[in-house]
């Protein structure tokens, strides 16, 4: 009897380059499981993008082939399985990922629309996958045919015939016990040929799980407790990757990184191996949702390679109960941030407009609460209503009112001939809660936010604002309401929203046709192409408002803004802290289009170290020193840092893309540190380095 052949599938669109630049880690252990389990029997396959796929097929048709769906790649998964059954019917498709939804009524809706998905399998995927080849290698060696296979119920597995869902039991997924017998596809060599590319950033499961389940989100409706590979296997495979993978940065999976000892662990050796050979260069991470001592230490040990993340979504008591979100309480928050702040961490935390019961005025109140904590980094995104969600249902839609605009996905677009695919994400512009018009206002305060203190290159500027008794909101409206007087900021926010409202849609259907259509208008043109899926982005927005403004416009009507909105005495004194804080600001950017100095020597009238270490919660004016004192301005990971810096200039990128996706928000900027001679063997420059930031006197020769 022939080999069995197996392709197994997690495709990201590459029309312009890889959008999903990562190892398919969920495949690969699909991949691994059955090459153990059936040996000889089978040659298995892993494929990352559909051209590849489609010229094996055409060589040599699969006879299973299992696929990963994402909201980054559904409808490219659902147009290969068509292509797939056109040229080979008794294929027999299997369909898996965070789409494949629990729920059996779910499953029935998707099988009827998409004749050609033969088996939806949810959660671990590794057992029902087996389980679906083995029944086809029995029924190979009986003589009966691929379709025979679904007549019995499969466990794990669910399946269409004659238009009544087939469901097996349910399988227990992969507990603690067994993990590590799944064989790692690193260690295999199962991913070795992807290692060599270096767009792919490696991605380790270090553990499986979630145990909450907010209902945004599509993590916590798979079941299965939480459970881990062992340590030996985790830093086994980092090792491997040291050794083998081009891309120098690593991924963790994990949903909640810190909340088991065993975290503690594994941040114990990724640190000792940065320390020891500078891998990785980068680490991504999703922290804990709940903090305690571990996460704090988790958080510490990773000092330069992660952004200390503390979520809260939102701080609206009724929407959080709404939403089953478990945050960092209050006591929480603060205890944590203190620690952060006595060990120079940088932090960060993301909200999220849209959720229910989230009105545009609530939303303001969140804003300022949040600053209230003096976060190093705040993110804020509308909600996207995704696939798979609790709060995509249906019937979930009515209750909110929710009404979803399409936008096309980043780099989201697969041609191949005649075949044709994009991806669209969906996003929640309305609700019984805001209006349309409340969510474009919306938009105007996210730009203002994100550039302000995402990545931090005006955060003293607002905290220095908040000690004044302007919040953050009131400054957002006050440089909204006058347009005339600050130029830059209503060209930038004006851009933002135009840019991002038209290129929104009605239909995922009215979406796909005005894509065909300006494809075919616009013949070869890849940038104009590629331009449709970038319009929410704000990477573009940073470079041309402050790595291209030689002057800084933008920055620099904040700090007017900030003093016009001031309503208290002694104007001339706060005009002083405020250039103060302004100069600050610039000397602690890091522009990634000029030479990298990572760490420099700053001269301040204030005792910047103690207002930063207390939250910048009392007046600047109690810091002033005698005389001005010396400071370090430093780069929390110049290895991550020049690494991403010289991976653009390599490629030629004016767009900064490496800088921006491979780095966390804290390291975009140097951070105010004690004065010492040098750090590790560099000397420090001094900050004249710099001095052309310096908003009055000549820049140096």
């Amino acid at each position: 009897m022939k080999k069995l052949k197996i392709a197994v599938c997690d495709f990201a669109n590459e029309f312009e380059e890889i959008d999903n630049k990562s190892i398919p880690i969920g495949v690969g252990y699909v991949a691994t499981y059955t090459k153990q389990k059936f040996g000889d029997q089978v040659d298995v396959q892993v494929f990352r993008t559909f051209k590849p796929f489609w010229a094996s097929v055409l060589e040599s048709p699969p006879d299973v082939a299992g696929f990963g769906s994402y909201d980054w790649n559904h409808n490219l998964t659902l147009r290969a399985i068509d292509k797939l059954k056109v040229l080979n019917p008794n294929c027999v498709t299997v369909f898996g990922g965070a789409n494949a939804e629990i729920q059996p009524d779910k499953n029935l809706i998707m099988l009827k629309k998409h004749p050609n998905v033969d088996f939806i399998v949810y959660g671990d995927g590794e057992k029902p996958f087996a389980n679906i080849v083995e029944r086809f290698i029995l029924a190979q060696k009986a003589g009966n045919s691929p379709e025979s296979i679904k007549k019995e119920p499969l466990n794990g597995a669910r399946t269409l015939v004659n238009n009544e869902l087939v469901t097996g039991e349910s399988i227990d997924p992969v507990m603690a016990e067994e993990i590590d017998n799944v064989p790692s596809p690193y260690l295999t060599g199962l991913f070795d040929s992807l290692l060599e590319n270096p767009s792919l950033m490696p991605i380790l499961q270090n553990m499986r799980g979630c145990p909450y389940s907010c209902r945004y989100c599509v993590s916590g409706t798979q079941y299965g407790k939480i459970r881990h590979f062992s340590f030996e296997r985790v830093t086994a495979e980092i090792e491997y990757l040291r050794l083998k993978a081009k891309n120098r940065f690593i991924r963790f999976s994990d949903d909640n990184f810190g909340i088991i000892d065993h975290d503690l662990q594994v941040a114990q050796y990724v640190r000792e191996s940065f320390d020891r050979t500078q891998y990785p260069a980068g680490l991504k991470a999703y922290s804990a949702k709940r903090q305690n001592d571990r996460t704090r230490e988790v958080a510490k040990t990773l000092k330069p390679l992660m952004t200390y993340c503390i979520s809260l979504q939102t701080t609206t008591p009724k929407v959080l109960k709404e939403t089953k979100r478990v945050s960092a309480t209050h006591a929480e928050a603060v205890e944590c941030l203190a620690y952060a702040r006595q060990h120079s961490l940088a932090t960060a935390t993301e909200l999220i407009f849209g959720l229910p019961g989230e009105t545009l005025q609530s939303w303001k109140e969140v804003i300022d609460t949040t600053m209230t904590y003096s976060f190093d980094s705040v993110s804020m995104n509308p909600l996207w209503l995704l696939k798979g969600s609790e709060l995509n249902r249906s019937e979930v839609r009515e209750e909110n009112q929710y009404k979803g605009k399409f936008m096309l996905a980043e780099n989201a677009i697969t041609i191949d001939g005649d075949f044709f695919s994009i991806e669209r994400d969906e996003i929640a512009i309305s609700s019984k809660y805001y209006s349309y018009e409340d969510w474009k206002m919306f938009l105007r305060y996210q730009i203002l936010l994100l550039m302000l203190n995402f990545y931090g290159y005006g955060r003293e500027l607002i905290y220095y604002a908040r000690s004044l008794g302007v919040t953050l909101t009131m400054l957002f409206d006050h440089l909204l309401a006058s347009p005339e007087k600050y130029q830059t900021v209503q060209q930038l926010t004006t851009e933002y929203v135009k840019n991002y409202t038209s290129h929104m849609f009605d239909s995922e259907e009215v979406l796909q046709d005005f894509v065909k259509k300006f494809i075919e208008e616009h013949p070869g043109d890849r940038e104009a192409i590629v331009s449709l899926g970038k319009a929410r982005g704000f990477f573009g927005y940073v470079v041309k408002y402050m790595f291209d403004d030689p002057e800084y416009k933008f920055l620099h009507e904040i700090r007017n803004a900030v003093l016009s909105a001031y309503q208290g005495n002694h104007v001339a004194e706060r005009e002083e802290e405020a250039d103060s804080i302004l100069d600050l600001a610039l000397h602690a950017i890091i522009n990634p289009r000029r030479p990298f100095v990572p760490d420099i020597r700053y001269k301040s009238h204030y005792d910047l170290l103690g207002w930063v270490k207390e939250g910048y919660s009392k007046p600047l004016s109690e810091y002033r020193l005698e005389k001005p004192g010396d400071f370090l301005l430093l780069c929390r990971n110049k290895v991550t840092v020049g690494a991403t810096i010289q991976k653009d200039r390599e490629q030629g990128r004016k767009d900064c893309f490496y800088f921006f996706r491979y780095m966390n928000s804290g390291l975009m900027r140097r951070y105010v540190a004690e004065p010492i001679e040098t750090v590790g063997d560099q000397p420090i420059p001094h900050e004249p380095f710099l001095r052309e930031h310096r908003t009055t006197g000549p820049a140096p020769a």
